[in-house]
């Protein structure tokens, strides 16, 4: 009926879908729940679509061949709080941002610059007139108006890539992997808030477009069945995903997706080399890596410093782009065990919540194969 109320739900179905489509008998059970806008995630084996408001979860649930619903809840970026945050330009010599030091990553530039991996950032999309950025960023969608540009009008997805690939033009910065290819996926919108669906999709979009590594530096303290099994498919089939532990500056914080296993969870470190203030934490991190104060690339050609798990997640991404170019016969797997085995164990009360450790990516290069 015209004008009657309708939410929107994320199925998952207990059986497969058929080569990527709904059954029959699973576009009937749609048809009686007068589901409409429906929208196939074979990634997830399931659906999002509008409801009729007098049905419920319950009854979906109770029909057989329903194993979840949920709601498209919301997911947003996790940048803790700008430090200097006035934007400015580099007028003098090139600069090489002090996280890019602490990993190691100019030791490793003469063996490899990340040269030819592609990155996806999923986030607010990417800023391509930036005079770092223009030259790495290869392409990207939108997910959050689909057929619009991906360029960033937040400032945060421009920040995290010029972490991660900034390009060595001499002048400005230098990012982690500066020949890394970049992929603006654009899940966030102007404030900084999208969807878990957004978030499906990005992951289903960096598959098919041969990703190697993605960014993830969002999150929500929701858990989602979907984007769990999102995640899991996604190491089912070899994309790395790097995620951000989140900002709640307290132990047993850390935000969804950074929890699930299938990721590599990063909490934000200080230039000490300390867990930083900020920084979510607990035993679900798996490095720690540079997010405090971190000067990079931002709208209009200019550059902020920055604080935030977010930052850090950066780091952890161009460092697998450096090796991943370096070892490129290595799977998913071999990368994840690299990374963690040149961390550098945190000494203190927070040992048992950062994981490995600081990631060094210099001592990572040089590990023996077969690690």
């Amino acid at each position: 009926m015209v004008g009657r109320k309708k939410r929107q739900r994320i199925i998952l179905f207990k059986h497969r879908l058929y080569r990527g489509e709904l059954t029959p008998s699973q576009t009937e059970f749609l048809y009686r729940t007068g589901a409409q806008e429906i929208s196939v995630l074979p990634l997830v084996n399931g659906i999002a679509c509008l409801l009729p408001e007098e049905v419920t979860d319950e009854q979906l649930r109770s029909a057989g061949m329903v194993a979840a619903v949920e709601e498209n809840c919301q997911i947003r970026l996790v940048p803790w709080a700008p430090a200097k945050f006035k934007p400015f330009h580099y007028e003098q010599d090139q600069l090489i941002p002090w996280g890019v030091h602490y990993i190691g990553a100019p030791a490793c530039w003469p063996e490899t610059r990340g040269q030819g991996v592609k990155v996806a950032v999923i986030d607010s999309g990417i800023d391509g007139s930036h005079p770092n950025l223009g030259g790495n960023l290869k392409g990207g969608i939108n997910l959050v108006v689909p057929g619009a540009s991906y360029h960033d009008d937040n400032g945060h997805g421009t920040h995290v890539a010029g972490i991660i690939a900034a390009a060595d033009t001499g002048k400005g910065i230098v990012g982690v992997a500066p020949e890394a290819n970049l992929y603006a996926v654009k899940v966030l919108d102007q404030k900084g808030e999208g969807t878990v669906l957004h978030a499906i999709r990005a992951i289903h979009w960096c598959l098919n477009n041969r990703i190697q590594v993605a960014n993830m530096s969002f999150g929500t303290d929701k858990y989602s069945q979907a984007l769990e099994e999102a995640v899991r498919s996604a190491r089912r089939q070899g994309l790395l995903l790097v995620a951000a532990a989140g900002n709640d500056g307290a132990p047993y914080t850390v935000d969804y997706p950074s929890v699930f296993d299938e990721t590599l969870s990063v909490a934000a470190a200080d230039s000490r080399g300390k867990l930083a203030s900020f920084s979510s934490s607990g035993p679900e991190v798996d490095l720690l890596a540079p997010g405090s104060n971190i000067v990079s690339t931002y709208l209009w050609g200019s550059y902020v410093r920055l604080n935030g798990s977010s930052m850090a997640t950066a780091h952890i991404t161009g460092a697998a782009a450096l090796l991943k170019a370096k070892y490129p016969e290595e799977d998913i797997d071999s990368l994840r065990r690299r990374l963690l085995a040149g961390a550098q164990k945190v000494k203190g009360m927070y040992k048992n919540f950062t994981g490995a450790g600081m990631v060094r990516v210099d001592v990572s290069l040089k590990i023996a194969g077969g690690i």
